[in-house]
């Protein structure tokens, strides 16, 4: 079903009768009728230059230059006698009919004449469009400059002048109250045809002084040259219906909008404005969906960027192209990035503008947004709709890696599973990560294109968390859970939380969960203990086993002393972390997130804000929150309840402290083999965090020296991390390596 009509030239069949020389035939062009009018112009300028001469209007000076018989020749294409005033009204008279029976019968047969077109849509007079006619000659013929210059004997001045025209093509007595109506910076002719700049709008020259001319695409309109207006090069594209893409558009939906504009259509409404409002991130589809619909309504799309018309020059005059092209086009228009417009209060006035411009010119209108958009006041003109475009499912995500997968060569060891559960894309993300893997491995030298498990992980994480840097960073994670030391619980809910990674789209999605949870299908973690206990190693664990990316936030840089900062900090972290579900650490969590406190000032009022608008973020994050306290007493009962894991790290043990000693020594040092590691667990009470710190001092010792890794560096080492902490060394302490080290007794 066609909503409007789109370039029928061409599709008319010549018509046919017994008597070809009786019959009248249609135009088939705009160029055919074009040429028609040009001849009815050249008559009537023949008989403006004959009453010119007879008044002696035409200076002595302009005939020095060039004579009449000259400009009467270049007219006479008739080869009528050019004195002959009788003969030129016949002839005119005769064209007149001539043209108007064309135009009838093209009319019928339903031939696209552009300046008709135009006439019937924004309701031109007569001498609207012979005033258009004599604008587009000089753009046609270059005969037409010299002529308009030696009728205004002004030999450099080309384009016609108001009170020249209206002598040419207005019966005597009626120029005047014709002129300020037709030329009036409302009227039709001038808000859509004419070239509004330079001399028509030079206020400080009387009105039929001023020289016209027409737009430069309303020339090229008339012509039937479909192109977009240069004006709007910057903001936009024009896309007729054959060269728009809608793969993986959704039918269904398309279906559902082609009804909805089909209903008003049939039920004598077709003039109200259809406005659809389509919001998701990008990728997600919204573009390919207006480009089926398009399509299937045989309809050119007029694409716009508000983001670009917002922050470039002139909004209204774009506006005012836009709507022009998409009546004069029959197209429907789509904006994008219209969040910027519709969800910012400062852009009020430029939303009443766009409206008021649609409610004129475009019956379909679609505009793209990240938001959603509920407007509070809308034109009873308009029937307003807003279609959510959420992020695809696990599921989705699957079926999208595989069929566009199949473009490419991928490795063995590339999982799509796991990339699919990980990285929340969109088809346009995954089409990107694709085609940047494809070129780093073909960079690396596979020469087959094939793409490794390494370097599509690189991609996909290029285009996610670009902006988390500036507010957090990223750890890149080298332990593992067989690295990893604590009590046998906690080990049991380590692997707990990589399972539920791990089977999320199961729970969720194929078994349903997701509809019973609006909120908290992510996963919120406290890691509660002393310093050096584990908490930083468990998070970079988790990372390493799920293999997502983890950004540890420096939450003096999230906190703000400003009103209204730390919560925009906070959004800008969680929602850069949504599309690739980030691990987000808050390490010595206490800071942001402790008790709320009573309400004494408008400042604890404030704070507390900011604790609720942090609640909210974790529940709606669907990615992992890890919380790192050395004070468990200091978190907010609210965020307790919200937890998924509460994870305690003791103080390790003898036995615990004994198995990180063994396994803090990489494989490649230098080692010796006599190291007595129970008597290091016994004699140091530590924490990994300084076994950690004494282990890798130890080994510097034993650089300089050396000498393998043994007791006396070791305990050098120790020494050095007592004094460190503020604790005192003591024979018994050491004993019975006292000997290897001075040492206080």
């Amino acid at each position: 079903m066609n909503i409007t009509e789109y370039d029928l030239h061409g599709t008319t069949e010549k018509v046919t009768g017994r008597k070809a020389q009786e019959e009248i035939r249609p135009f088939l062009s705009s160029l055919e009728y074009i040429e028609e009018e040009l001849k009815r112009l050249d008559l009537k300028l023949m008989l403006y230059l004959q009453q010119c001469l007879e008044k002696g209007t035409i200076n002595s000076n302009t005939l020095a230059v060039s004579s009449a018989e000259n400009i009467f020749a270049l007219l006479n294409s008739f080869q009528v006698d050019s004195h002959n005033r009788q003969q030129m009204e016949q002839l005119l008279k005769s064209l007149d009919s001539n043209i108007e029976n064309r135009l009838a019968v093209s009319a019928q047969k339903g031939m696209h004449i552009s300046l008709q077109h135009i006439s019937n849509l924004f309701g031109l007079g007569p001498f609207e469009q012979e005033c258009a006619i004599a604008c587009l000659a000089p753009e046609i013929n270059q005969k037409y400059q010299h002529i308009y210059g030696f009728l205004q004997n002004d030999l450099t001045e080309i384009k016609p002048n108001i009170d020249m025209l209206a002598k040419i093509f207005l019966p005597a007595g009626q120029e005047a109250s014709l002129i300020r109506s037709v030329f009036d910076a409302q009227a039709p002719l001038v808000e859509y045809l004419l070239e509004r700049r330079y001399d028509l709008s030079d206020n400080w020259t009387p009105l039929i002084a001023r020289h016209i001319k027409l737009d430069d695409w309303i020339v090229n309109y008339l012509l039937d040259i479909k192109v977009l207006d240069s004006q709007l090069v910057p903001v936009a594209e024009f896309i007729p219906p054959e060269e728009k893409f809608n793969e993986g558009a959704h039918s269904d939906l398309a279906e559902r909008i082609m009804n909805f504009v089909g209903y008003y259509h049939n039920t004598g409404r077709s003039k109200l404005n259809k406005l659809f409002y389509f919001y998701g991130p990008d990728g997600v589809g919204k573009t390919g969906q207006v480009f089926k619909i398009c399509n299937e309504m045989n309809l050119p799309l007029l694409m716009a960027d508000v983001e670009k018309m917002l922050f470039g020059e002139a909004f209204e005059e774009t506006l005012r192209r836009l709507g022009r092209q998409a009546r004069l086009c029959n197209a429907a228009l789509c904006l994008k990035n219209a969040h910027l417009l519709v969800m910012e209060a400062s852009f009020q006035s430029k939303l009443n503008a766009l409206l008021e411009m649609l409610q004129s010119h475009v019956p379909l209108t679609f505009m793209l947004g990240h938001f959603q958009w509920k407007p509070a006041k809308i034109n009873n003109k308009f029937t307003y709709m807003d279609v959510g475009f959420p992020h695809p499912t696990a599921t989705e995500r699957r079926t999208h890696w595989e069929h566009l997968g199949m473009q490419y060569r991928l490795a063995e060891d590339v999982n799509l599973d796991k990339v699919s559960e990980n990285f929340r894309f969109t088809r346009g993300q995954i089409e990107t990560a694709l085609r940047l893997s494809e070129g780093s491995s073909v960079w690396k030298g596979a020469g087959n294109g094939q793409i490794a498990a390494e370097d599509l992980y690189n991609s996909c994480y290029a285009q996610s968390n670009r902006k988390l840097g500036t507010l957090a960073s990223k750890i890149k994670p080298i332990y593992t859970m067989q690295m990893l030391v604590l009590p046998e619980e906690q080990m049991q809910q380590m692997q707990e939380i990589c399972n539920q990674v791990k089977y999320r789209s199961l729970v969720y999605e194929k078994w349903g969960f997701e509809k019973r949870l609006s909120l908290g299908k992510g996963l919120n973690i406290l890691f509660s203990g002393p310093p050096g206990s584990g908490k930083t190693m468990a998070a970079e664990v988790i990372s390493s086993e799920i293999g997502l990316e983890i950004y540890k936030i420096d939450v003096s840089q999230v906190v703000s002393k400003y009103i209204g900062e730390t919560e925009k900090n906070l959004e800008h972290i969680f929602s850069e972390a949504e599309t690739s579900n980030a691990i987000l650490f808050f390490d010595e969590a206490d800071a942001l997130f402790g008790k709320r406190s009573e309400v004494k000032d408008a400042h604890d009022r404030y704070a507390n804000v900011e604790i609720g608008y942090l609640l909210q973020r974790m529940e709606e994050y669907t990615g992992i929150v890890i919380l790192a306290t050395n004070l468990n007493q200091n978190i907010d009962e609210a965020f307790l309840r919200r937890l998924h894991f509460n994870v305690p790290f003791p103080f390790p043990d003898k036995e615990q402290r004994k198995k990180i000693w063994q396994g803090i020594f990489p494989a490649g040092a230098p080692v010796d083999a006599a190291l007595d590691y129970d008597f290091l667990a016994e004699k140091f009470v530590l924490a990994g965090g300084n076994i950690k710190n004494i282990a890798v001092n130890a080994a510097f010792y034993a650089a300089h020296a050396i000498c393998p890794i043994s007791i006396k560096e070791i305990m050098l080492a120790a020494k050095r991390e007592y004094k460190k902490l503020g604790k005192t060394f003591l024979m018994s302490d050491y004993a019975p390596y006292y000997q290897l080290i001075e040492v206080k007794k």
